[in-house]
């Protein structure tokens, strides 16, 4: 699959709204739970996204159909009271702005700040009503990002201000071989001016349109004659991320901001970073390869000080442990796409399609036997519980808490 050029819609899989762009997976059935749309059509009961919040103590919920409430989880247990008044809203995104707020992102753009009681518009972010698909709290800083390129900011939660990144740095990367081939960079939209190529030839430099010729737009390099690998060549330049002639076409699926270091990811396997508040951007995880490359489709990630992860479509994953420099790839669970991950004890869990759950541990996946634990939908979110487990959550009201090394299906109770 090159998730590169995959960008199919599929709410029947994953309960998003337009605009995911999440790789085709199996079509599952209605939701077991439901709740009344006016006494008539019932409503899916899909968990989209959930965040803990303290002043709460319980864990708040959103999924689609204006679905805004709070589970009060125990061991045995969930039960789940809805909001009232929520905006029907498809909601996308959710993250805890403080100890008793939580903001929420919808398929529509649109960003709303709940404090328990009322719901309150916050901004109305995108040109085109892009879905949000994360957001990130940093010291009060907000990030959001989703399709086509969306990228916000905040440094108080009340002002946004929307992003158009340009002229990413690529740093200066040594090519792995020198032969004759079309050596591609991973990304599009390169700004030939700001190309730099260190090559030799025979000892001498190599010659643009002789020894080599770039190709920009679609990202590429053709050589024609064996560059010298004493010392290795290298090139370094600045693009836009999009694919070739769409300059920021391009889903944004995870934000991490920790410490004023922001971290982007998604479409075409790209890891963006910023530290000066998003004027620039730097890549990360560069990979110059002799071929068409079939780059990760990044869908979630986890930030724990100078580790994170990010984890995606087929089941791929990357962990990096230099706060975000350089990146080495993880064993895969399966095929599955990857949804969700947390960190427990320094150790992801994981969430994804067809019921995908488990722990990593002693570099080896423990996955939950999804036929015990009655797995029907997918899982999405993980969270991370004040009392050392995490509850993991998904379509059909599903919820799986594991504490120690057992996974338990606890049922989810309307109250």
């Amino acid at each position: 699959m090159k998730a590169l050029y995959t960008r199919l819609i599929t709410p029947a899989v994953f309960g998003m709204a337009l605009g995911c762009g999440l790789a085709a997976q199996a079509t599952e059935e209605p939701a077991a739970m439901t709740e009344s749309n006016g006494g008539s059509t019932p409503l899916r009961m899909d968990f989209l996204d959930a965040a803990y919040v303290p002043g709460f103590e319980r864990v708040v919920v959103a999924g689609l159909h204006g679905m805004v409430g709070m589970l009060d989880v125990t061991a045995d247990k969930a039960l789940l009271t809805l909001a009232a008044n929520a905006p029907k809203e498809d909601f996308t995104a959710l993250a805890r702005l403080s100890n008793d707020e939580v903001l929420l992102g919808s398929s529509t753009g649109h960003l709303y700040r709940y404090d328990g009681k009322e719901f309150t518009e916050v901004a109305e972010l995108g040109e085109y009503n892009e879905p949000i698909l994360d957001i990130a709290v940093d010291n009060g800083a907000v990030w959001v990002v989703g399709a086509r390129g969306l990228v916000a900011r905040s440094n108080d939660g009340e002002v946004f201000e929307t992003l158009e990144i340009r002229d990413v740095t690529q740093p200066e990367t040594a090519m792995p071989g020198g032969q004759p081939a079309d050596w591609y960079f991973g990304v599009s939209n390169v700004d030939p001016d700001s190309v730099t190529i260190n090559a030799m030839v025979g000892g001498e430099p190599a010659v643009a349109d002789e020894d080599y010729t770039l190709y920009p737009d679609e990202g590429f390099l053709q050589i024609q004659n064996q560059f010298d690998m004493d010392p290795p060549p290298t090139v370094q330049f600045k693009f836009s991320p999009g694919p070739p002639f769409r300059l920021g076409d391009v889903s944004w699926n995870v934000v991490l901001a920790q410490g004023g270091k922001v971290t982007i990811a998604g479409e075409f396997g790209m890891i963006l970073q910023t530290e000066d508040n998003g004027e620039t951007w730097i890549r990360r995880d560069s990979e110059f390869v002799p071929h068409e490359p079939e780059p990760a489709y990044w869908l979630s990630g986890v930030e724990n000080g100078d580790t994170l992860w990010l984890t995606g479509a087929a089941g791929v994953s990357q962990r990096s442990s230099d706060g975000g420099v350089t990146w080495i790839d993880n064993p895969k669970p399966g095929r599955e796409g990857i949804f969700g991950v947390t960190l427990l004890d320094g150790q992801p869990v994981i969430s994804g399609a067809v019921g995908l759950i488990g722990k990593l541990e002693g570099g080896q996946w423990k996955l939950a036997d999804r036929t015990a634990l009655k797995l029907l939908s997918w899982l999405k979110t993980p969270v991370a519980m004040p009392d050392g487990s995490v509850l993991v959550m998904g379509g059909r009201a599903t919820a799986i808490r594991f504490a120690g090394s057992e996974f338990v299906r606890i049922p989810v109770e309307m109250q």
